[in-house]
């Protein structure tokens, strides 16, 4: 029977330390790694709740558009204004006229329109409502109210033009339409959309 020597209690004690400084390493680099995933969890946790509430206002937030009816009113066959039969789509906020832009844009032009408030003049566009909603507000367009928007042009636009129209408002969803002018445009008032 071979004889096995105890190990010293020096080599114990080396053995021990040893142990616990890779312990104390492992618990340290446990922390760090948890307050990394926690920071990091919180942040994408704000950054969802954001990008949420600017998604849901995206979608919800919106103007539908039922009718473009032109309006040639010097009688040479060009259209100098435009009439949007418009409402709020279900579940929008209220849309605050003075920080929402028309555009036109067609082939020879491109126009910029700001609300003038009750009547337009040339490159601005007024409202005029059908019919209001539960709680009106002055110079916004609610949800509920049917309204008018009467756009008049800086500049006329002429038969057989495809013309690109765009509602953007400060919050909410650009609405979009296109249509093309009739080759000849010999009535008055001409449907444009849809």
């Amino acid at each position: 029977m071979a004889y096995i020597r105890p190990s010293s209690r020096r080599n114990r004690g080396l053995m021990g330390i040893g142990t616990l400084i890779i312990f104390i390493a492992v618990v340290v680099v446990s922390a760090v790694a948890a307050a990394v995933l926690i920071g990091s969890g919180g942040s994408l946790e704000q950054r969802s709740i954001t990008t949420m509430k600017g998604t849901e206002q995206e979608v919800t937030t919106g103007i539908s558009v039922y009718s473009i009816i032109g309006s040639d009113a010097s009688d040479d066959g060009r259209i100098e204004e435009l009439e949007l039969l418009v409402r709020l789509r279900p579940g929008s906020d209220p849309l605050n006229l003075n920080s929402t832009v028309i555009t036109v844009d067609g082939r020879s032009s491109f126009q910029s329109l700001l609300y003038s408030g009750a009547s337009a003049t040339n490159g601005t566009y007024s409202v005029y409502y059908l019919r209001r909603g539960g709680a009106p507000l002055p110079d916004y367009l609610n949800l509920g109210d049917s309204a008018i928007i009467n756009v008049t042009l800086n500049r006329s636009i002429g038969p057989d033009e495809r013309i690109i129209l765009q509602i953007i408002p400060a919050q909410g969803g650009v609405r979009r339409l296109g249509f093309t002018t009739p080759n000849a445009m010999l009535d008055q008032r001409i449907f444009l959309f849809p």
